[in-house]
């Protein structure tokens, strides 16, 4: 069977085909649309390096069920998950090598040791879980298998089942090809860049032709070296770390959403831990207002508009100093790699490379379109030991979180 139906009718589907290709973005469509052809028309598309993409085909809409099993137990290198599936003689089974899925959906109970025994011979690492009376041991048992102790990293036996509670990760969603081809901007003509290519372009003619109509010598001023280049450098990374700040920014939004009597519009957030945000009435007086905010440690100011709250936040403890410096454009990739599994398709905006002499910086914009505070949280989290800083946020709430997440990446 090539999908997985649980109880609440969610869909596990086991792809036909899966492909690591390697080219260049522009060079992909043709490859996919002839692979899709051949193995069906909903596909994932995941980044796995620089220039290396992973593609999984099926004939049927769902969710790929090892890669979300996988990614339920934080995407370990290797990994092996067997679970037995209730009054039948078969079990749930995913196993991952080297990062990737090798195996996934229900097998006879009988052939899992089989479908194992290949890696007996192999170097592994792997984290073992369990649930249910499975033929796969922590230590030898008559009719069971097991590992070398050498090969395995850890073996858990799960406490409850997890197949009718495993969390679907809409990164591993499969869409139409058409669809994903869009979202990931492959073969679409690049309008947008070439349009802003004629401007630039423009601009600097104008400003050479300025420039030698009006040509003045300019003084010279002596200006002595910095006593150390990298002070800039340092000076910007040691600030507040940008997850704990915007994991403050979302605890805050949930406090100002269980005000009673009134609601949060929109909401900003500057780096000195200032947060401002708009509220309007569902019916209640303005007194009820002002007694929350007294007691909340709340500024309200009325503004033409309606009433404004001001919050002032306690800032984290400040980052300590940066011992490396890496190249930005690996800095962009890797950030760009950790946020695709939570929020698909392209949400960072990448701002042009500033030469700072011995460093570069980029501003960066996350843009958020009806995402959940726990979505908010997830992003933050992958920002942990990142080279890039917070410079503000702008949100507006609605149905879900709508807005910015301004940051500035650093590296050379």
């Amino acid at each position: 069977m090539a999908y997985l139906t649980r109880e609440d009718g969610e869909r596990f589907v086991i792809p036909s085909y899966r492909d690591v290709i390697s080219k260049r973005k522009t060079q992909l469509k043709e490859d996919i649309l002839e692979l899709s052809a051949k193995y069906g028309e909903y596909i994932t598309f995941q980044r796995r390096g620089m220039a290396q993409f992973e593609v999984a085909f099926s004939r049927e809409a769902g969710y790929l069920f090892g890669e979300c099993v996988w990614y339920n137990f934080k995407r370990p290198t290797d990994m092996i998950y067997c679970e037995a599936k209730p009054d039948t003689t078969e079990a749930y089974f995913v196993l991952v090598k080297d990062g990737g899925v090798y195996l996934d959906g229900t097998f006879p109970l009988e052939n899992i040791a089989e479908e194992m025994l290949v890696f007996t011979t192999q170097k592994n690492n792997f984290e073992i879980y369990v649930y249910g009376d499975v033929p796969i041991s922590e230590q030898p048992m008559e009719g069971k298998f097991s590992f070398d102790p050498a090969s395995v990293k850890s073996f858990t036996v799960l406490d409850e089942p997890l197949f009718q509670r495993l969390p679907v990760v809409k990164a591993y969603q499969l869409q139409l090809v058409d669809v994903v081809l869009r979202q990931q901007g492959i073969g679409v003509f690049p309008v947008k860049y070439v349009i802003a290519v004629a401007v630039l372009l423009g601009l600097g003619w104008m400003g050479y032709t300025y420039i030698t109509m009006h040509k003045k010598v300019p003084p010279v001023v002596e200006i002595p070296p910095p006593p150390n280049p990298y002070l800039d450098f340092n000076k910007t990374l040691m600030a507040v770390a940008p997850d704990p700040q915007i994991e403050m920014v979302v605890v805050s939004i949930m406090r100002l959403v269980s005000m009673p009597g009134w609601i949060p519009t929109d909401v900003a957030y500057t780096i000195d831990g200032k947060l401002a945000a708009n509220v309007k009435s569902q019916g209640t007086n303005v007194e009820l207002l002002y007694k929350w905010a007294a007691e909340n440690d709340v500024k309200v100011m009325m503004m033409p508009g309606g009433f404004s709250l001001t919050m002032e936040l306690p800032l984290p403890e400040k980052q300590g100093l940066p011992i490396k410096i890496y190249p930005l454009d690996q800095v962009i990739a890797s950030l760009i790699d950790r946020l695709l599994p939570i929020v698909p398709g392209n949400i960072l905006k990448v701002g042009p490379f500033k030469d700072k002499k011995v460093f570069k910086t980029s501003d960066l914009v996350i843009n958020l379109t009806e995402v959940s505070p726990d979505v908010v949280i997830m992003i933050a989290e992958q920002l942990k030991g990142l080279p890039v800083v917070l410079t503000g946020m702008t949100l507006k709430i609605n149905h879900g979180l709508t807005g910015m997440i301004n940051l500035q990446a650093l590296g050379n």
